[in-house]
């Protein structure tokens, strides 16, 4: 621990609070990122984030940067100067598919959004002259994420986040439809696509295998839609608060169940209580009998969703 650690860890919130707003003024930027994280760590409010957020971003810090903002992401889509600088950090870390959807999550503030748009385009132009190299690697990863196991698919999703906008895209599309990609991928990239504020129309491999069409930037947040919200009232009313413990496990459950089923719910969902109701009764020792074409269905879906979800396990 050297002298200025030691000297930190004796002071109180105020002095801290006192000496990070110093740091900051005199535009020491890594000191006031050591100051103001202990700030936060105390008092973990918007106003102190936002102080840390800033000294990781001046001080060039920006992964740190980006995980503290996304603590308040809410907060810090609100206004200009905290999406600038949440923005920055995003630009800063090549994250230039956050930051772009960051830039459509705030359309509606179109001064704000021209300019972060100009800003977040020069970045990428940058980037796809500079590393060259680099894009078409990850490029190719991305392209070829079926290869790779379910479980390190979600890795190769994280490192397309430093794609630009047209070569996510373009991958995506084809991902969509590659019937060798995990279902829980093919939904994220899907999702990505929705809160890129994809207008065109693309298609999409479902569940059971059925090729669908579909406008990306016209779909709600996945388990957001009205049969979603219905089949979680159904297993809340099934299994109300006796159990917390199972109450929350079954809850995750169907929530998972519902990624699955994402974007057309109601092509797997006929009735929401049946649903709950084979969910909570299904055994594979004891498979469920005199069942409804519907329910039979519906039994296939859930099994395959099993099977789905033990892959992610080897």
């Amino acid at each position: 621990m050297d002298d200025f650690e030691m000297g930190v860890s004796e002071l109180t919130l105020e002095e801290l609070y006192q000496a990070a707003q110093a740091a900051s003024t005199s535009q020491k930027w890594s000191q006031a990122a050591s100051l103001w994280e202990r700030v936060y760590q105390a008092q973990q409010t918007p106003k102190f984030n936002f102080q840390l957020v800033t000294a990781l971003v001046a001080d060039r810090q920006y992964s740190a940067a980006i995980n503290y903002a996304a603590e308040f992401e809410g907060v810090y889509r609100r206004s200009d100067s905290a999406a600038s600088l949440y923005l920055r950090a995003l630009i800063g870390s090549q994250q230039f598919i956050p930051a772009r959807m960051l830039i459509v999550a705030r359309v509606t503030h179109r001064d704000w959004s021209k300019t972060a748009s100009r800003e977040l385009d020069a970045a990428e132009r940058a980037a796809t002259s500079e590393m060259a190299a680099t894009m078409k690697t990850a490029m190719r990863r991305f392209y070829h994420l079926s290869d790779q196991p379910a479980i390190a698919q979600a890795e190769q999703i994280q490192a397309a986040q430093r794609l630009t906008y047209e070569k996510y895209v373009t991958a995506a599309k084809f991902l969509l439809v590659d019937p060798f990609l995990h279902q829980l991928a093919r939904v994220e990239v899907l999702d990505t696509l929705r809160a890129l504020g994809v207008s065109e129309t693309v298609t999409f491999q479902w569940l059971d295998q059925t090729v669908i069409s579909c406008q990306p930037s016209a779909l709600v947040p996945v388990g957001t839609d009205s049969l979603a919200k219905t089949v979680h009232a159904a297993l809340e009313a099934r299994i109300g608060h006796q159990n917390a413990s199972l109450s929350q496990e079954l809850t995750a459950s169907l929530r998972l169940q519902l990624m699955y089923l994402y974007p057309r719910t109601e092509l797997g969902i006929t009735d929401a209580n049946a649903w709950v109701r084979l969910m909570l009764n299904q055994s594979p020792t004891t498979p469920a009998t005199n069942l409804t074409a519907g329910e039979e269905k519906m039994v296939h879906l859930q099994s395959v969703i099993q099977k789905y979800n033990s892959e992610l396990l080897l």
